[in-house]
């Protein structure tokens, strides 16, 4: 459990401060690429075949992310960097929850995907706590002071944390319940709705070469997905 607790920590202190280096709609066009780190990783390091379809697909989803940073005006390389950091860890964590979900004899020690997820969650706050104060250890007094007397800061965080968790675990138990095509189209439906939900409402530019570049990169990952069952017929 402890690679994937560290990958998951990984991923999300990562996607944090990349979303407070840049513009959150940013961060999340460059997570929109995940898939191709995760493609890579699975043909290289987990020796998982990779078809050449697939393959043909990565150039749209990486020409989109290139083409929506273009004229981002909120673009910082800080959050570039960080986003796909966060990338190399999710897709590193994806491949290792499920190598552990397979794991012999687990389900009788430990119960159900959710007390996986959790045992995993807590193990990787645990890991995260040694960064943080190597960090931010300095501003921990003014943090706790602004907890205790901001409530807006208070009730955002609690908040905050919940739907994470929640959003997390049910993606844990998706993964273990269908396959990855469904996994995928859904993370790309998401996708769709947190960019452009979130600079609606945080007034964020949201210009035509930015919906232009989202539309091509997440038609990209969508493709990525499902373009294996488009071209099986052919071949057969």
């Amino acid at each position: 459990m402890l690679p994937v607790a560290f990958c998951y920590a990984g991923a999300h202190s990562a996607s944090v401060f990349s979303f407070s280096a840049g513009s959150v709609s940013f961060g999340q066009i460059v997570k929109a690429a995940e898939p191709a780190f995760a493609a890579v990783l699975s043909q290289f390091v987990y020796k998982k075949k990779i078809s050449k379809a697939k393959w043909l697909c990565l150039p749209i989803v990486i020409g989109g992310v290139i083409l929506a940073s273009v004229n981002e005006l909120d673009f910082a390389w800080a959050a570039l960097l960080s986003a796909c950091l966060a990338n190399c860890f999710a897709a590193v964590k994806g491949n290792e929850n499920k190598k552990l979900m397979e794991t012999e004899g687990l389900k009788e020690r430990i119960g159900t995907v959710g007390n996986q997820f959790c045992i995993t969650s807590i193990m990787g706050f645990l890991l995260s706590i040694p960064f943080v104060l190597l960090k931010e250890g300095s501003k921990l007094g003014s943090f706790v002071e602004s907890f205790k007397t901001v409530p807006a800061l208070r009730s955002n965080m609690i908040a905050s944390a919940l739907w994470f968790y929640g959003y997390n675990e049910i993606s844990t138990m998706t993964l273990k319940k269908t396959n990855a095509v469904t996994q995928s189209v859904a993370n790309t439906a998401k996708r769709v709705i947190v960019i452009v939900g979130v600079a609606l409402v945080l007034g964020e530019s949201l210009d035509f070469m930015k919906l232009l570049g989202c539309g091509i990169g997440i038609s990209g990952v969508f493709l990525y997905s499902i373009i294996d069952n488009l071209v099986k017929p052919k071949e057969e």
